[in-house]
Protein backbone atom coordinates (compact mmCIF):
# COMPACT_ATOMS: atom_id res chain seq x y z
CA UNK A 1 0.00 0.00 0.00
CA UNK A 2 1.30 3.43 -0.95
CA UNK A 3 2.57 5.45 2.03
CA UNK A 4 0.78 8.76 2.74
CA UNK A 5 2.67 11.88 1.73
CA UNK A 6 3.91 14.39 4.29
CA UNK A 7 3.09 18.09 4.50
CA UNK A 8 4.81 20.86 6.44
CA UNK A 9 3.35 23.06 9.16
CA UNK A 10 3.38 25.93 6.64
CA UNK A 11 1.31 23.87 4.19
CA UNK A 12 -1.11 22.99 6.97
CA UNK A 13 -1.49 26.66 7.87
CA UNK A 14 -2.25 27.45 4.23
CA UNK A 15 -4.94 24.77 4.20
CA UNK A 16 -6.55 26.11 7.38
CA UNK A 17 -6.61 29.64 5.99
CA UNK A 18 -7.98 28.69 2.56
CA UNK A 19 -11.62 28.56 1.50
CA UNK A 20 -11.25 25.02 0.11
CA UNK A 21 -12.63 21.92 1.77
CA UNK A 22 -10.13 20.40 4.13
CA UNK A 23 -10.07 18.12 7.19
CA UNK A 24 -7.49 18.03 9.97
CA UNK A 25 -7.72 14.85 12.04
CA UNK A 26 -5.84 14.00 15.24
CA UNK A 27 -5.74 10.21 15.62
CA UNK A 28 -4.86 10.04 19.32
CA UNK A 29 -7.09 8.85 22.12
CA UNK A 30 -9.36 11.61 23.41
CA UNK A 31 -7.58 11.81 26.75
CA UNK A 32 -4.22 12.26 25.02
CA UNK A 33 -5.72 14.71 22.50
CA UNK A 34 -6.95 16.81 25.43
CA UNK A 35 -3.42 17.33 26.73
CA UNK A 36 -2.52 19.52 23.73
CA UNK A 37 -3.71 19.73 20.11
CA UNK A 38 -4.10 22.05 17.12
CA UNK A 39 -7.08 24.41 17.53
CA UNK A 40 -8.93 23.30 14.39
CA UNK A 41 -8.28 19.55 14.66
CA UNK A 42 -11.11 17.05 14.95
CA UNK A 43 -10.29 14.12 17.19
CA UNK A 44 -11.05 10.70 15.65
CA UNK A 45 -9.13 8.12 17.68
CA UNK A 46 -7.51 5.35 15.64
CA UNK A 47 -9.61 2.78 17.52
CA UNK A 48 -12.84 4.45 16.32
CA UNK A 49 -11.95 5.31 12.73
CA UNK A 50 -14.16 2.73 11.03
CA UNK A 51 -17.05 3.69 13.31
CA UNK A 52 -16.94 7.48 12.91
CA UNK A 53 -15.04 8.41 9.76
CA UNK A 54 -17.82 8.17 7.17
CA UNK A 55 -20.12 10.46 9.15
CA UNK A 56 -17.41 13.03 9.87
CA UNK A 57 -15.80 12.97 6.41
CA UNK A 58 -18.43 11.55 4.02
CA UNK A 59 -16.69 12.44 0.73
CA UNK A 60 -13.74 10.15 0.08
CA UNK A 61 -11.86 12.64 -2.10
CA UNK A 62 -11.69 15.25 0.66
CA UNK A 63 -8.11 16.38 1.40
CA UNK A 64 -7.26 15.06 4.87
CA UNK A 65 -4.23 15.82 7.05
CA UNK A 66 -3.53 13.44 9.92
CA UNK A 67 -1.53 14.35 12.99
CA UNK A 68 -0.54 12.95 16.36
CA UNK A 69 2.23 13.35 18.93
CA UNK A 70 4.64 10.60 17.84
CA UNK A 71 3.85 9.80 14.18
CA UNK A 72 2.87 6.16 14.71
CA UNK A 73 -0.90 6.61 15.11
CA UNK A 74 -1.14 8.96 12.13
CA UNK A 75 0.63 6.40 9.93
CA UNK A 76 -1.69 3.60 11.06
CA UNK A 77 -4.74 5.82 10.60
CA UNK A 78 -3.60 6.74 7.08
CA UNK A 79 -3.45 3.03 6.20
CA UNK A 80 -6.96 2.44 7.57
CA UNK A 81 -8.35 5.46 5.71
CA UNK A 82 -6.71 4.42 2.46
CA UNK A 83 -8.18 0.94 2.88
CA UNK A 84 -11.60 2.54 3.29
CA UNK A 85 -11.21 4.35 -0.03
CA UNK A 86 -9.99 7.78 1.07
CA UNK A 87 -7.56 8.89 -1.60
CA UNK A 88 -6.20 12.27 -0.47
CA UNK A 89 -4.64 11.51 2.91
CA UNK A 90 -1.42 13.13 4.12
CA UNK A 91 0.44 13.36 7.44
CA UNK A 92 1.79 16.42 9.24
CA UNK A 93 5.58 16.22 9.03
CA UNK A 94 7.18 16.41 12.48
CA UNK A 95 3.93 15.74 14.38
CA UNK A 96 2.13 18.43 16.38
CA UNK A 97 5.53 19.48 17.74
CA UNK A 98 6.30 20.94 14.31
CA UNK A 99 3.15 23.05 14.58
CA UNK A 100 4.28 24.37 17.96
CA UNK A 101 7.82 25.00 16.68
CA UNK A 102 6.30 27.08 13.86
CA UNK A 103 5.02 29.49 16.51
CA UNK A 104 1.48 28.21 16.98
CA UNK A 105 -0.30 27.19 20.17
CA UNK A 106 -1.38 23.75 21.22
CA UNK A 107 -4.69 23.75 23.10
CA UNK A 108 -5.69 21.55 26.00
CA UNK A 109 -9.24 20.28 26.51
CA UNK A 110 -11.85 19.19 23.97
CA UNK A 111 -14.43 20.99 21.80
CA UNK A 112 -12.10 23.98 21.87
CA UNK A 113 -13.57 25.90 18.88
CA UNK A 114 -17.06 25.76 20.39
CA UNK A 115 -15.84 26.68 23.86
CA UNK A 116 -13.79 29.57 22.49
CA UNK A 117 -16.83 30.77 20.54
CA UNK A 118 -18.84 30.93 23.76
CA UNK A 119 -16.24 33.22 25.29
CA UNK A 120 -16.21 35.27 22.07
CA UNK A 121 -19.98 35.70 22.25
CA UNK A 122 -19.96 36.78 25.89
CA UNK A 123 -17.20 39.31 25.21
CA UNK A 124 -18.63 40.90 22.08
CA UNK A 125 -22.34 40.57 22.82
CA UNK A 126 -22.00 41.51 26.48
CA UNK A 127 -24.17 38.58 27.56
CA UNK A 128 -25.42 39.45 31.06
CA UNK A 129 -24.87 37.01 33.89
CA UNK A 130 -25.83 36.44 37.47
CA UNK A 131 -23.68 35.12 40.32
CA UNK A 132 -24.82 31.86 41.94
CA UNK A 133 -25.15 33.46 45.36
CA UNK A 134 -27.29 36.25 43.95
CA UNK A 135 -29.55 33.71 42.23
CA UNK A 136 -29.80 31.78 45.49
CA UNK A 137 -30.85 35.00 47.26
CA UNK A 138 -33.56 35.62 44.66
CA UNK A 139 -34.82 32.08 45.16
CA UNK A 140 -35.33 32.78 48.83
CA UNK A 141 -37.62 35.72 48.04
CA UNK A 142 -40.84 36.01 46.09
CA UNK A 143 -39.43 37.28 42.77
CA UNK A 144 -40.86 35.65 39.65
CA UNK A 145 -37.94 33.68 38.18
CA UNK A 146 -37.49 30.71 35.86
CA UNK A 147 -34.27 28.66 35.65
CA UNK A 148 -33.81 26.87 32.33
CA UNK A 149 -31.11 24.20 32.13
CA UNK A 150 -29.72 24.17 28.59
CA UNK A 151 -28.00 20.76 28.74
CA UNK A 152 -29.40 17.48 27.38
CA UNK A 153 -31.87 15.79 29.72
CA UNK A 154 -29.46 13.03 30.77
CA UNK A 155 -26.88 15.61 31.90
CA UNK A 156 -29.59 17.58 33.69
CA UNK A 157 -30.59 14.49 35.65
CA UNK A 158 -27.06 14.02 37.00
CA UNK A 159 -27.08 17.39 38.76
CA UNK A 160 -29.25 20.49 38.51
CA UNK A 161 -29.96 23.85 40.10
CA UNK A 162 -32.97 23.72 42.48
CA UNK A 163 -36.23 24.46 40.59
CA UNK A 164 -34.46 24.33 37.19
CA UNK A 165 -36.38 22.94 34.20
CA UNK A 166 -34.61 20.95 31.52
CA UNK A 167 -34.73 22.87 28.23
CA UNK A 168 -31.74 22.00 26.00
CA UNK A 169 -30.09 24.92 24.24
CA UNK A 170 -31.45 24.22 20.78
CA UNK A 171 -34.96 24.06 22.26
CA UNK A 172 -34.90 27.34 24.21
CA UNK A 173 -36.55 29.66 21.70
CA UNK A 174 -38.82 26.83 20.49
CA UNK A 175 -40.23 26.09 23.97
CA UNK A 176 -39.81 29.49 25.63
CA UNK A 177 -43.21 31.13 25.14
CA UNK A 178 -45.06 27.99 26.23
CA UNK A 179 -43.08 27.67 29.47
CA UNK A 180 -42.50 31.34 30.34
CA UNK A 181 -45.86 32.97 29.52
CA UNK A 182 -45.29 36.15 31.58
CA UNK A 183 -43.02 38.91 30.29
CA UNK A 184 -42.27 39.81 33.91
CA UNK A 185 -40.54 36.51 34.71
CA UNK A 186 -36.78 36.87 35.13
CA UNK A 187 -35.08 34.05 33.19
CA UNK A 188 -31.78 32.41 34.14
CA UNK A 189 -30.12 29.98 31.73
CA UNK A 190 -27.56 27.53 33.10
CA UNK A 191 -25.38 24.63 31.99
CA UNK A 192 -22.56 22.77 33.74
CA UNK A 193 -19.97 25.47 33.05
CA UNK A 194 -20.11 28.45 30.73
CA UNK A 195 -20.63 27.84 27.01
CA UNK A 196 -24.21 26.58 26.85
CA UNK A 197 -25.32 29.12 29.49
CA UNK A 198 -23.90 31.96 27.39
CA UNK A 199 -25.18 30.72 24.02
CA UNK A 200 -28.57 29.83 25.49
CA UNK A 201 -29.11 33.18 27.19
CA UNK A 202 -27.90 35.06 24.12
CA UNK A 203 -30.25 33.03 21.91
CA UNK A 204 -33.23 34.29 23.88
CA UNK A 205 -31.89 37.85 23.91
CA UNK A 206 -31.22 37.80 20.16
CA UNK A 207 -34.72 36.41 19.59
CA UNK A 208 -36.09 39.47 21.35
CA UNK A 209 -38.05 37.80 24.13
CA UNK A 210 -39.57 40.49 26.38
CA UNK A 211 -38.10 39.06 29.56
CA UNK A 212 -34.92 39.95 31.40
CA UNK A 213 -32.54 37.07 30.56
CA UNK A 214 -29.17 36.26 32.13
CA UNK A 215 -26.68 33.39 32.12
CA UNK A 216 -25.75 31.74 35.40
CA UNK A 217 -22.07 32.47 35.90
CA UNK A 218 -20.12 29.19 35.73
CA UNK A 219 -23.27 27.03 35.77
CA UNK A 220 -23.70 24.10 38.14
CA UNK A 221 -19.95 24.10 38.81
CA UNK A 222 -20.15 27.70 40.00
CA UNK A 223 -23.18 26.81 42.11
CA UNK A 224 -21.29 23.93 43.74
CA UNK A 225 -18.16 26.05 44.30
CA UNK A 226 -20.31 28.66 46.04
CA UNK A 227 -21.21 25.99 48.61
CA UNK A 228 -24.80 25.64 47.42
CA UNK A 229 -26.70 22.37 47.17
CA UNK A 230 -27.49 20.78 43.82
CA UNK A 231 -30.42 18.51 43.07
CA UNK A 232 -30.11 15.09 41.46
CA UNK A 233 -32.31 12.83 39.31
CA UNK A 234 -34.92 15.50 38.67
CA UNK A 235 -37.44 15.06 35.85
CA UNK A 236 -38.79 18.56 35.17
CA UNK A 237 -38.91 19.13 31.40
CA UNK A 238 -40.05 22.11 29.36
CA UNK A 239 -43.29 21.46 27.50
CA UNK A 240 -43.49 21.46 23.70
CA UNK A 241 -45.26 24.56 22.37
CA UNK A 242 -48.94 24.77 21.47
CA UNK A 243 -49.86 26.53 18.23
CA UNK A 244 -49.90 30.08 19.65
CA UNK A 245 -46.54 29.75 21.38
CA UNK A 246 -45.06 28.03 18.34
CA UNK A 247 -46.16 30.89 16.08
CA UNK A 248 -44.39 33.38 18.37
CA UNK A 249 -41.23 31.26 18.46
CA UNK A 250 -41.28 30.80 14.68
CA UNK A 251 -41.53 34.53 14.03
CA UNK A 252 -38.65 35.31 16.40
CA UNK A 253 -36.40 32.57 14.99
CA UNK A 254 -37.02 33.58 11.39
CA UNK A 255 -36.19 37.19 12.24
CA UNK A 256 -32.86 36.10 13.76
CA UNK A 257 -32.03 33.93 10.74
CA UNK A 258 -32.86 36.75 8.33
CA UNK A 259 -30.69 39.23 10.19
CA UNK A 260 -27.68 36.91 10.15
CA UNK A 261 -28.18 35.96 6.49
CA UNK A 262 -29.24 32.33 6.80
CA UNK A 263 -30.54 30.91 3.54
CA UNK A 264 -33.34 28.40 3.25
CA UNK A 265 -33.68 25.48 0.87
CA UNK A 266 -36.20 22.86 -0.20
CA UNK A 267 -35.64 19.14 0.10
CA UNK A 268 -35.15 18.98 -3.67
CA UNK A 269 -32.39 21.59 -3.41
CA UNK A 270 -30.76 19.60 -0.62
CA UNK A 271 -30.79 16.40 -2.70
CA UNK A 272 -29.28 18.26 -5.65
CA UNK A 273 -26.47 19.57 -3.44
CA UNK A 274 -25.96 16.14 -1.93
CA UNK A 275 -25.38 14.65 -5.37
CA UNK A 276 -22.55 17.12 -6.13
CA UNK A 277 -19.37 14.97 -6.06
CA UNK A 278 -17.09 17.98 -5.53
CA UNK A 279 -18.61 19.19 -2.26
CA UNK A 280 -19.09 17.67 1.18
CA UNK A 281 -22.71 17.98 2.33
CA UNK A 282 -23.85 17.41 5.91
CA UNK A 283 -27.49 16.98 6.91
CA UNK A 284 -28.11 17.52 10.61
CA UNK A 285 -31.48 16.96 12.27
CA UNK A 286 -31.47 19.42 15.17
CA UNK A 287 -34.60 18.18 16.90
CA UNK A 288 -34.54 16.38 20.23
CA UNK A 289 -33.01 12.90 19.90
CA UNK A 290 -36.29 11.27 20.98
CA UNK A 291 -38.07 12.89 18.02
CA UNK A 292 -35.25 11.81 15.72
CA UNK A 293 -35.53 8.19 16.83
CA UNK A 294 -39.23 8.03 15.92
CA UNK A 295 -38.51 9.04 12.31
CA UNK A 296 -35.98 11.25 10.55
CA UNK A 297 -34.87 12.19 7.05
CA UNK A 298 -32.84 9.45 5.39
CA UNK A 299 -29.13 10.15 5.76
CA UNK A 300 -29.59 12.75 8.51
CA UNK A 301 -27.38 12.76 11.58
CA UNK A 302 -28.99 13.45 14.94
CA UNK A 303 -27.45 16.67 16.22
CA UNK A 304 -29.71 18.42 18.75
CA UNK A 305 -29.07 22.13 18.22
CA UNK A 306 -27.45 22.93 21.53
CA UNK A 307 -25.07 19.98 21.34
CA UNK A 308 -24.17 20.68 17.70
CA UNK A 309 -22.96 24.13 18.74
CA UNK A 310 -21.32 22.82 21.90
CA UNK A 311 -19.23 20.20 20.08
CA UNK A 312 -19.29 21.01 16.38
CA UNK A 313 -15.86 19.45 15.79
CA UNK A 314 -17.30 16.03 16.68
CA UNK A 315 -20.04 16.36 14.03
CA UNK A 316 -18.38 18.10 11.07
CA UNK A 317 -14.68 17.54 10.43
CA UNK A 318 -14.57 19.09 6.94
CA UNK A 319 -13.90 22.81 6.93
CA UNK A 320 -15.84 24.88 4.38
CA UNK A 321 -18.34 22.08 3.79
CA UNK A 322 -22.05 22.66 3.06
CA UNK A 323 -24.31 22.25 6.09
CA UNK A 324 -28.06 21.67 5.86
CA UNK A 325 -30.19 21.75 9.01
CA UNK A 326 -33.67 20.32 9.34
CA UNK A 327 -36.38 20.33 11.98
CA UNK A 328 -40.16 20.03 12.07
CA UNK A 329 -41.07 23.58 13.00
CA UNK A 330 -38.81 26.21 11.42
CA UNK A 331 -37.53 27.35 14.82
CA UNK A 332 -34.73 25.09 15.95
CA UNK A 333 -33.06 24.80 12.55
CA UNK A 334 -33.22 28.54 11.93
CA UNK A 335 -31.71 29.42 15.33
CA UNK A 336 -28.94 26.81 15.01
CA UNK A 337 -28.13 27.94 11.47
CA UNK A 338 -27.83 31.53 12.69
CA UNK A 339 -25.26 30.47 15.28
CA UNK A 340 -23.28 28.45 12.74
CA UNK A 341 -23.10 31.53 10.53
CA UNK A 342 -21.74 33.51 13.48
CA UNK A 343 -19.15 30.77 14.04
CA UNK A 344 -17.84 31.40 10.53
CA UNK A 345 -19.55 28.61 8.54
CA UNK A 346 -20.57 30.42 5.37
CA UNK A 347 -22.46 27.71 3.45
CA UNK A 348 -25.26 26.95 5.90
CA UNK A 349 -28.85 26.25 4.86
CA UNK A 350 -32.05 25.70 6.80
CA UNK A 351 -34.54 23.40 5.06
CA UNK A 352 -37.92 25.10 5.07
CA UNK A 353 -41.23 23.34 5.40
CA UNK A 354 -40.19 20.97 8.17
CA UNK A 355 -40.10 17.29 7.29
CA UNK A 356 -42.69 17.53 4.52
CA UNK A 357 -41.14 16.13 1.37
CA UNK A 358 -38.31 14.38 3.21
CA UNK A 359 -37.56 10.70 2.68
CA UNK A 360 -38.08 9.39 6.19
CA UNK A 361 -36.25 6.55 7.91
CA UNK A 362 -36.49 5.07 11.40
CA UNK A 363 -33.88 4.38 14.02
CA UNK A 364 -33.73 0.67 13.32
CA UNK A 365 -30.48 -0.96 14.46
CA UNK A 366 -28.00 -2.18 11.81
CA UNK A 367 -28.08 -5.88 10.88
CA UNK A 368 -26.01 -8.11 13.17
CA UNK A 369 -22.45 -9.05 12.31
CA UNK A 370 -21.84 -12.64 11.15
CA UNK A 371 -19.52 -12.95 14.14
CA UNK A 372 -22.12 -11.83 16.72
CA UNK A 373 -24.34 -13.75 19.11
CA UNK A 374 -27.58 -12.71 20.79
CA UNK A 375 -27.32 -11.65 24.45
CA UNK A 376 -29.16 -14.76 25.69
CA UNK A 377 -26.79 -17.05 23.78
CA UNK A 378 -23.83 -15.05 25.07
CA UNK A 379 -25.11 -15.57 28.62
CA UNK A 380 -25.26 -19.34 28.09
CA UNK A 381 -21.70 -19.35 26.70
CA UNK A 382 -20.54 -17.60 29.86
CA UNK A 383 -22.44 -20.00 32.09
CA UNK A 384 -21.66 -23.20 30.15
CA UNK A 385 -18.20 -22.60 28.68
CA UNK A 386 -16.74 -19.95 30.94
CA UNK A 387 -16.56 -17.39 28.11
CA UNK A 388 -14.91 -14.09 29.03
CA UNK A 389 -16.67 -10.78 28.32
CA UNK A 390 -14.44 -7.90 27.20
CA UNK A 391 -15.85 -4.37 27.06
CA UNK A 392 -14.18 -1.91 24.65
CA UNK A 393 -16.50 1.02 25.37
CA UNK A 394 -14.94 4.14 26.88
CA UNK A 395 -13.83 3.94 30.48
CA UNK A 396 -16.61 6.38 31.44
CA UNK A 397 -19.26 4.22 29.76
CA UNK A 398 -17.78 1.10 31.37
CA UNK A 399 -17.84 2.72 34.80
CA UNK A 400 -21.47 3.74 34.31
CA UNK A 401 -22.66 0.29 33.19
CA UNK A 402 -21.11 -2.97 32.04
CA UNK A 403 -21.90 -6.68 31.82
CA UNK A 404 -21.36 -8.18 35.25
CA UNK A 405 -17.77 -9.41 35.47
CA UNK A 406 -16.73 -7.91 32.12
CA UNK A 407 -13.10 -6.91 31.66
CA UNK A 408 -12.32 -3.43 30.36
CA UNK A 409 -9.86 -3.18 27.47
CA UNK A 410 -9.15 -0.47 24.94
CA UNK A 411 -9.51 -1.70 21.39
CA UNK A 412 -5.82 -1.28 20.57
CA UNK A 413 -4.93 -3.58 23.48
CA UNK A 414 -7.20 -6.42 22.36
CA UNK A 415 -4.60 -8.57 20.54
CA UNK A 416 -2.44 -8.79 23.65
CA UNK A 417 -5.35 -9.61 25.95
CA UNK A 418 -6.82 -12.19 23.57
CA UNK A 419 -3.45 -13.89 23.20
CA UNK A 420 -3.20 -14.16 26.98
CA UNK A 421 -6.57 -15.94 27.10
CA UNK A 422 -5.01 -18.86 25.18
CA UNK A 423 -7.92 -19.71 22.91
CA UNK A 424 -10.64 -19.24 25.51
CA UNK A 425 -13.96 -18.05 24.07
CA UNK A 426 -14.15 -14.26 24.28
CA UNK A 427 -17.26 -12.14 23.86
CA UNK A 428 -16.68 -8.54 22.88
CA UNK A 429 -19.12 -5.77 23.78
CA UNK A 430 -19.43 -2.00 23.63
CA UNK A 431 -22.26 0.37 24.50
CA UNK A 432 -24.43 -0.34 21.46
CA UNK A 433 -22.35 -3.16 20.00
CA UNK A 434 -21.25 -1.35 16.84
CA UNK A 435 -17.60 -0.79 17.81
CA UNK A 436 -17.39 -4.35 19.17
CA UNK A 437 -18.69 -5.76 15.87
CA UNK A 438 -16.13 -3.75 13.88
CA UNK A 439 -13.32 -4.94 16.14
CA UNK A 440 -14.37 -8.59 15.92
CA UNK A 441 -14.63 -8.48 12.13
CA UNK A 442 -11.07 -7.12 11.94
CA UNK A 443 -9.68 -9.78 14.31
CA UNK A 444 -11.74 -12.83 13.34
CA UNK A 445 -9.00 -14.50 11.29
CA UNK A 446 -6.42 -14.26 14.05
CA UNK A 447 -8.79 -15.10 16.91
CA UNK A 448 -11.48 -17.59 15.76
CA UNK A 449 -12.92 -17.90 19.29
CA UNK A 450 -13.82 -14.21 19.37
CA UNK A 451 -17.45 -13.06 18.93
CA UNK A 452 -19.40 -9.92 19.74
CA UNK A 453 -22.63 -9.51 21.67
CA UNK A 454 -25.28 -8.29 19.21
CA UNK A 455 -26.55 -4.88 20.31
CA UNK A 456 -23.82 -4.60 22.91
CA UNK A 457 -24.31 -3.80 26.58
CA UNK A 458 -27.58 -1.96 25.89
CA UNK A 459 -29.13 -5.10 24.36
CA UNK A 460 -27.73 -7.22 27.20
CA UNK A 461 -29.34 -4.88 29.76
CA UNK A 462 -32.63 -4.73 27.84
CA UNK A 463 -32.73 -8.53 27.88
CA UNK A 464 -32.81 -8.39 31.68
CA UNK A 465 -29.31 -9.84 32.08
CA UNK A 466 -27.02 -8.81 34.90
CA UNK A 467 -25.14 -5.52 34.64
CA UNK A 468 -23.16 -3.58 37.19
CA UNK A 469 -21.47 -0.21 37.57
CA UNK A 470 -18.15 0.72 39.10
CA UNK A 471 -14.50 0.67 38.22
CA UNK A 472 -14.05 -3.08 37.64
CA UNK A 473 -10.54 -3.55 36.26
CA UNK A 474 -10.14 0.07 35.10
CA UNK A 475 -6.69 1.63 35.56
CA UNK A 476 -6.43 4.20 38.35
CA UNK A 477 -6.42 7.17 35.96
CA UNK A 478 -7.82 6.19 32.54
CA UNK A 479 -6.73 8.41 29.66
CA UNK A 480 -8.77 6.92 26.83
CA UNK A 481 -11.28 9.76 27.10
CA UNK A 482 -11.38 13.26 28.54
CA UNK A 483 -12.61 13.45 32.12
CA UNK A 484 -14.49 16.63 32.99
CA UNK A 485 -14.09 18.08 36.48
CA UNK A 486 -17.28 16.49 37.80
CA UNK A 487 -16.16 13.08 36.46
CA UNK A 488 -13.19 13.04 38.84
CA UNK A 489 -13.20 10.97 41.99
CA UNK A 490 -11.03 13.31 44.03
CA UNK A 491 -10.25 17.03 44.35
CA UNK A 492 -13.33 17.92 42.31
CA UNK A 493 -13.36 21.56 43.41
CA UNK A 494 -9.80 22.22 42.24
CA UNK A 495 -10.56 20.56 38.91
CA UNK A 496 -13.68 22.72 38.51
CA UNK A 497 -11.77 25.93 39.19
CA UNK A 498 -9.05 25.01 36.70
CA UNK A 499 -11.62 24.12 34.07
CA UNK A 500 -13.53 27.39 34.41
CA UNK A 501 -10.28 29.35 34.28
CA UNK A 502 -9.35 27.44 31.12
CA UNK A 503 -12.63 28.36 29.44
CA UNK A 504 -12.26 32.07 30.18
CA UNK A 505 -8.66 32.11 28.90
CA UNK A 506 -9.61 30.67 25.50
CA UNK A 507 -10.65 34.09 24.21
CA UNK A 508 -7.08 35.36 24.57
CA UNK A 509 -5.34 32.13 23.56
CA UNK A 510 -7.13 31.77 20.23
CA UNK A 511 -6.05 35.19 18.94
CA UNK A 512 -4.09 34.84 15.71
CA UNK A 513 -4.51 31.07 15.40
CA UNK A 514 -4.98 29.85 11.80
CA UNK A 515 -8.46 28.57 11.12
CA UNK A 516 -10.27 30.83 13.60
CA UNK A 517 -12.81 32.72 11.52
CA UNK A 518 -15.66 33.68 13.84
CA UNK A 519 -17.92 36.22 12.11
CA UNK A 520 -18.18 39.86 13.12
CA UNK A 521 -20.87 40.25 15.77
CA UNK A 522 -24.07 41.48 14.12
CA UNK A 523 -26.48 41.93 17.05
Amino acid sequence: MKEACRISAADLQHGLESSEEFALVDARREGDFATGHIFSASNIPLSQLELRLEALIPRRTTPIVLCDANDSLASEAAAVMTGMGYGAVSILEGTISAWAHAGHRLFSGINVPSKAFGEYVEHYAGTPHIDPRELHRLMQGDEDIAVLDSRPFDEYQVMSIPSAISCPGGELVYRFFENVPSAHTRVIVNCAGRTRSIIGAQSLIDAGVPNAVVALRDGTMGWHLAGLELEHEQSRRARAPESGSLALAHARAQAVAKRVGVRSATWDEYHAAQRNPTRTTYLFDVRDSEEFNVAHPSGAISAPGGQLLQSLDTYAAVRNAVIFLCDADGVRGAMTAAWLKQMGWTDVWHIRGGLHGARLATGDPPPPSPHSVAPTLAASLIERDGAVVIDIASSKEYRRRHVRGALFCERMGLPGLLTSLAGKTALLTSSDGRLAAIAVDSLARSFPHLQSIAGGTSAWDNAGLAVESGRGNLPDRPTDVFYRPYDNDDDVESAMREYLKWEVNLLHLMEGEPGVNFGAWTF
